[in-house]
């Protein structure tokens, strides 16, 4: 009997008020630690190609490393669902911490060079295409169906609050031990999320069928598309997920590097600038924990849009460092709270049988969409400069403000 089969139902202390179990707790605080390696590895990374390649080289490189995530996440959610997402979790986790410690010993022995950065790039995010469907399909069977947005914006809180720690730790451990010691703290990270992952007890059982009855992953996988195909609310949220992270994806990733270039500001304030964009998501998941958007959805999504297409334009037209953090906190804030919106609504028009292969779909769009955009940005960034290239990424975020409005559907999207 695999782990996906065996049925569970765990008794376990509750926080008054929300539902929110001390089992979930655990789990999203293990997402925060392996999150505040990725955040710290990530400064390393950046600012070690930005000192060594252009801008166009840097957005190619970072977008040729996610390509085998891509094509690995086909198959991820279609892993997690014949193995069990607890288990795809544990042994990614395990993997992701094994290239890490290689890496930190490897540039310990020579130096960070970025065919090495590269390479361990490109194994990670390889690993993470398993980790991130069968995170997306763990989180629901830890939680009751009315928990369900309280439970996303938790763990988004976790998330972006790693981030918000791993940006400024990453730029200070560059400082004290470079690139080596930022990837040890990142190897230690993904153990300790390991062992919660270990730890996590479903509260129901996950959706599977007889091992026997198992049809290929490739029919598996056609099944997930069809259904995509004929429901259009979750194909619209999809899509509309897919628009905000071309929008907003690469101003964070490669954008705050530049920025802090051309505001001669250093490591430390591309970590501070990342910093900054977690804290705002990190407030934006708080007041969703507190005041879930159940009927308000579609207005909200209008104004985070219409929000974060504003704060892209003026953070390409100012030249101090201060008014900029301000913006980019903005941006977390109103980017983190489209997120639970969008993802509380994929996960609630999904029903558990297609979850896991909903969350491929989802997480491929998400990934195909980050490296697409850093790729854009690195060339419009050598075309028109850093002002004219995040005037653009901010139309894509009022395209999504228009399709919202013109939509009926998004526009009266409730949650509860």
């Amino acid at each position: 009997m695999t782990e996906a089969q065996t049925p569970v139902r765990v008794a376990e202390p509750r926080l008054r008020q929300t539902g929110i179990g001390i089992n979930y707790l655990g789990f999203t605080g293990s997402m925060g630690l392996a999150a505040l390696g990725d955040a710290s590895w990530y400064i390393a990374l950046t600012w070690t190609l930005a000192r060594n390649v252009s801008p166009a080289v840097e957005g190619s490189l970072l977008a040729l490393a996610s390509l085998p995530r891509m094509v690995a996440l086909l198959g991820g959610g279609l892993l997690a669902a014949r193995r069990g997402p607890r288990r795809v979790m544990v042994v990614s986790d395990l993997l992701r911490c094994l290239v890490m410690l290689a890496a930190a010993g490897m540039i310990t022995l020579t130096s960070p060079s970025v065919p090495l950065l590269f390479v361990a790039a490109v194994l990670v995010a390889l690993l993470s295409a398993f980790f991130i469907p069968a995170s997306g399909a763990v989180k629901p069977l830890l939680l009751d169906d009315q928990d369900q947005v309280r439970g996303n914006a938790l763990y988004i809180l976790g998330l972006r609050g790693g981030q918000a720690v791993g940006g400024p730790l990453g730029a200070w451990l560059m400082g004290v031990g470079g690139v080596a010691l930022v990837a040890l703290v990142d190897a230690v990270g993904y153990a300790c999320s390991a062992a919660a992952s270990w730890r996590v007890r479903y509260r129901r059982q996950p959706p599977s069928v007889a091992v026997t009855e198992r049809p290929r992953f490739g029919a598996q996988l056609a099944q997930g598309l069809c259904y995509l195909r004929f429901e259009r609310g979750v194909l619209l949220a999809v899509l509309l997920i897919a628009l905000t992270e071309v929008a907003c994806a690469a101003p964070v990733n490669l954008g705050l590097v530049l920025l802090s270039h051309r505001l001669h500001s250093g490591a430390g304030g591309a970590g501070l600038l990342l910093t900054a964009y977690t804290l705002g998501a990190v407030a934006s998941s708080g007041l969703a924990l507190a005041l879930p958007p159940l009927r308000r959805g579609g207005p909200a999504l209008i104004i985070d849009t219409a929000v974060a297409g504003g704060c892209l334009l003026g953070a390409g037209l100012l030249h101090s460092l201060g008014p900029v953090l301000a913006l980019y906190a903005v941006l977390g804030l109103v980017t983190g709270q489209s997120g639970v919106i969008l993802v509380s609504l994929t996960q609630r028009l999904t029903p558990g049988a297609f979850r896991a292969r909903v969350m491929t779909v989802l997480s491929l769009v998400v990934y195909a969409s980050a490296p697409l955009a850093n790729l854009l940005f690195g060339l419009l960034a050598a075309a028109l400069g850093l002002p004219g290239t995040m005037a653009v990424f901010g139309c894509l975020a009022f395209a999504a403000t228009v399709i919202v409005a013109v939509t009926p559907r998004l526009r009266a999207t409730r949650l509860g």
